[in-house]
């Protein structure tokens, strides 16, 4: 029976906790979260209340951020303007077309970066739920439902997050092939005898899903292998259909029925090699079968795509112009997608090539920094080396990471795809020895033409010193030769795990600068050598996704002053940025989404934009220098904090689901936070209500300089935007519900659960759960966390209060209000959770568990597997299982001689326990949608 007096709509739940609200001016310490989530678990122990009652109002509000996260999409889309996204290219287009054809050649035809599509674990929310999304924010729909949630999500595989990558890139490469054709329709009618010479490149589409080996070891060197043939036996069968669509009109249809079906023999041939790959190759003879079917048939494979680029162009004589334009339009595709739907990154750790370093030039305990010593060493090596032949033999037994993956990139060269660049990303790059020695690798094994080595600086450290690292690297002769080669220096800028350590507002500063230092090092060395940015970051605030439309969200990864910069320095410059796991690939999800994120990367790379130099955040360095150290020592030093540590590592990674194919932690490497990946910290800390790493630090940063801060934030384009990244996170965090949680494991608060009256049955469960509790310090390090960030965020919210245009403080907690709720009703049933486990049964010790191990499962969250382990040892009723019906042994049905039953002790305890676990999940999804984004 559900008590009557208990709010269970969402309108009455917001007015029960704004009533709780109230008494704070009575109380300083009154927390509305904490008691609505009394509320609640006073029902449910009483059996007024079940789990699965409250799952109808999380729906509710799960519904209401749904809407406002469609909205929000619509508005980074910017589908409510009165211009549709190809209107303003095709303006900008004739625009660029009246300053004449050397002008609009210059544009068209200069690379400008493109979009990478990653595989990070953002997957938290059902496909079905994305895609709903999706649709609604680019219908007229003012409202809707997410879909309802029948069966907790399993998790993803590898398999499906590379099928998602591939839906998204499809739609992508459609927005490629449209762009393509409005810039040669544009030069048709500019330049009616001219247009044919035209060359265009548009930014370019890659993926590394299922290449990317940082902190995994699940893809083995057959998996990438099998998904690229697998790509381009997919590409190449579009390449044959778009050309299929001409032979009609052409007249020169014979040619192009002829190449026709040479692509659909080397389709069929790609297709059956994908299979083969996807076999256990670690079996010797299927290898051997896989590798002699894809290299015995090189006279059919197709791998120079720019042979088959050129000979679609050649087909362009004797056409009329409108099947002209579009063999011209397909062979520029052709250009930029190579044999793959995209282009494709490979990525491992730094200190996979360091041990190869060191063991091959015995710097196993001298120069262990691998310093000037390695990069001179390592330059001799590249000027003596000689690639090697190999054959797949060497692929299957080799044992280093590193050498496997340069082997890997040989294989595709010579057998897959001979002339599209392959990205070879190194993760956690703190030394130039490291990038010098893939270069080495990579000159051993023939690929260096094909391969842009880059860098990937995220650390504090590498943040740092990165400037000085590639101005290291610009002074060694080899790779400088390599570099000139490639036509392009590389470097990935990571935003999320930047974050994590020292704030995302201290990171972002961070990373502009960065990108100052390598530019200005690289034109003092190789003046006109372009540079490349990947600026890799989530789809979060917490990660570095621009809670704003996409111009703000390209904005603030690579700065308009940056831009300049490399423009007055002589330094083109190239920006890829990313768009990750299923949260990122929303943006691709239908065609309207997929153009207009794509057109608005054109808009802000291809067309040069004006940027106005005046803003003070670049004129008051020292002001904005000592604002960026303060910050980013007080992130170092919560992140160092041990009750931080308790905070993030305790309970709350039960609330974490399973939202990707790769390990939540790392492997190896330190404990604690720095073992938490980017996503999972950002999550854990969203599930809280305490954004600590976007909202926090501002507040203390420059308390005694506050005047001068805020006299530069309003003056500041740039640092109001960073300000308002902030604000995004200073309304998502709750101060109250974080202390909620702390409550949720005060010993004091179960002492006094005890006292109730009319509670005496369950006074034993409760005296357990203090017991439980009582030494462990979850409640007091979490309390003294939110007290640490109730302080900051106060001085944070004064300095709010004197900004101009800022969110009111009425307006933040009406906003919050919808967070507070889910808190709430998890937190209820939390508490439950915990008093069925202080309600177990003992069990025996003989089953290598006993029931201590099953309440500290509980006590964490883990709820699940401590489910497992007692249906274990209580399995239901054996006449419920089925398969025993079909023994034929006849038995008598006895009274005094029953089976063992544990029905009962499953629906007061095991069902009980589950429904707690779906209800924390259900709330785990629904404040992902507050948030935008899964971690």
């Amino acid at each position: 029976m559900e008590n009557a007096d208990l709010p269970l709509k969402k309108d009455e739940i917001y007015e029960r906790l704004k009533f709780y609200a109230r008494d704070i001016e009575r109380d300083p310490q009154t927390n509305s979260v904490f008691r609505l989530a009394q509320d609640y678990f006073f029902a449910l122990s009483k059996g007024e209340l079940s789990a699965d009652a409250l799952s109808a109002p999380v729906q509710d509000i799960t519904d209401e951020l749904f809407s406002e996260r469609a909205a929000l999409i619509a508005m980074q889309h910017e589908l409510h303007l009165p211009e549709s996204p190809w209107e303003m290219i095709n303006e900008k287009l004739s625009q660029k077309a009246a300053e004449g054809l050397d002008a609009f050649k210059n544009c068209v035809e200069t690379p400008v970066g493109g979009i990478v599509f990653t595989a990070h674990p953002t997957f938290a929310n059902p496909l079905s739920e994305r895609q709903r999304l999706a649709e609604l924010a680019v219908s007229d729909a003012a409202e809707s439902t997410a879909p309802a949630q029948a069966d907790e999500a399993q998790g993803i595989t590898l398999q499906q997050e590379h099928e998602e990558a591939q839906n998204a890139i499809a739609n992508a490469q459609a927005s490629v092939s449209s762009y393509l054709k409005a810039v040669l329709e544009t030069a048709r009618t500019a330049y009616p005898n001219e247009w044919r010479s035209l060359r265009p490149v548009a930014p370019t589409l890659a993926s590394w899903v299922g290449y990317d080996l940082d902190g995994r070891s699940d893809i083995h060197w057959w998996t990438s292998l099998a998904y690229r043939l697998k790509e381009k036996s997919e590409q190449i069968g579009r390449y044959a259909s778009a050309l299929q669509d001409l032979v009609q009109n052409a007249k020169n249809a014979a040619a192009i029925e002829a190449l026709i079906a040479e692509l659909e023999t080397a389709q069929a041939l790609a297709a059956k090699q994908s299979e083969l790959f996807f076999g256990d190759l670690s079996k010797a003879e299927l290898m051997v079968e896989a590798a002699n079917t894809l290299t015995e048939n090189d006279d059919k494979n197709l791998v120079s795509i720019r042979d088959l680029a050129d000979r679609v162009t050649a087909l362009m004589n004797g056409e009329d112009d409108d099947t002209a334009l579009r063999l011209l339009q397909l062979s520029r595709q052709m250009e930029i997608l190579g044999f793959g739907t995209a282009r494709i990154h490979l990525r491992i750790n730094a200190a996979q090539i360091q041990s190869v370093i060191r063991r091959d030039l015995g710097f196993l305990t001298e120069d262990n920094d691998l310093g000037q010593v390695a990069l001179d060493t390592l330059a001799d090596k590249l000027r003596a080396t000689v690639p090697a032949r190999i054959n797949f033999g060497d692929l299957f037994l080799e044992q280093s990471t590193a050498r496997r993956q340069f082997m890997l990139c040989a294989q595709i060269s010579k057998h897959i795809d001979a002339d599209t660049p392959i990205r070879f990303l190194i993760a956690e790059s703190e030394n130039p020895a490291t990038v010098l020695g893939a270069l080495y690798l990579a000159r051993q094994y023939g690929v260096e033409g094909q391969l842009d080595i880059s860098p990937l600086f995220e650390t504090p450290e590498a943040l740092e010193n990165g400037g000085r690292f590639v101005a290291r690297l610009l002074k060694v002769p080899e790779f400088q030769e390599y570099v000139r080669t490639r036509g392009q220096l590389s470097i990935q800028l990571g935003f999320s795990d930047a974050g994590r350590f020292i704030g995302q507002v201290a990171a972002d500063i961070a990373i502009e600068r960065i990108q100052s230092h390598i530019a200005s090092a690289l034109a003092e060395q190789m003046p006109g050598i372009a540079l490349l940015f990947f600026n890799t970051h989530g789809e979060s605030a917490g990660r570095g996704a621009y809670p704003g439309d996409f111009k703000a969200r390209l904005n603030h990864v690579l700065p308009a002053h940056t831009p300049s910069l490399c423009a007055r320095l002589g330094v083109p410059l190239r920006n890829e940025v990313s768009f990750q796991g299923g949260d990122g690939y929303i943006h691709f999800a239908n065609q309207p989404l997929s153009d207009s994120a794509y057109l608005a990367f054109v808009r802000e790379g291809v067309f040069t934009q004006e940027h106005d130099d005046s803003d003070p955040f670049y004129q008051r360095s020292s002001l904005v220098w000592d604002f960026y150290r303060a910050l980013r020592l007080w992130h170092e030093t919560l992140f160092d904090d041990p009750d931080y540590a308790v905070l993030l590592g305790e309970f709350a990674g039960g609330f974490l689901l399973d939202a990707g194919s790769r390990p939540k932690r790392r492997a190896k490497g330190p404990a604690g936070p720095r073992s938490l990946r980017a996503i999972s910290h950002n999550a854990t800390l969203q599930q809280l209500g305490a954004l600590a790493n976007t909202a926090c630090g501002i507040g203390s940063a420059l308390e005694r300089d506050i005047d001068e801060l805020v006299e530069l934030i309003d003056d500041s384009p740039r640092l109001r935007a960073l300000v308002d990244l902030a604000l995004f996170g200073r309304v998502r965090t709750s101060i109250p519900a974080l202390r909620s949680y702390a409550a949720v494991y005060s010993p004091s608060f179960w002492v006094a659960c005890t006292k109730r009256s009319g509670d005496a049955d369950r006074k034993a469960a409760r005296t357990m759960m203090y017991r439980l509790v009582r030494s462990q310090r979850i409640s007091s390090a979490m309390n003294r966390c939110a007290d640490h960030l109730s302080i900051d965020l106060g001085r944070f919210d004064q300095l709010i209060s004197r900004l101009k245009s800022a969110p009111s403080v009425s307006y933040r907690h009406e906003a919050r209000l919808p967070i507070h709720a889910l808190h709430a009703m998890r937190q209820g049933a939390m508490m439950r959770a915990l008093e069925i486990a202080g309600s177990l049964p003992t069990i025996s010790e003989r089953h290598g568990f006993d029931i201590d191990d099953v309440q500290h499962l509980i006590v964490e969250m883990r709820i699940e597997e401590a489910v497992g382990l007692l249906r274990k040892l209580f399995p239901k009723s054996a006449l419920d299982i089925v398969e025993l019906s079909d023994l034929k042994e006849p038995r008598e049905e006895r009274g005094d001689l029953t089976t063992s039953d544990y029905t009962a002790l499953h629906k007061e305890f095991l069902d009980p326990l589950m429904d707690i676990q779906k209800l924390i999940h259900q709330i785990s999804r629904a404040i992902s949608h507050a948030h935008l984004a899964y971690g």
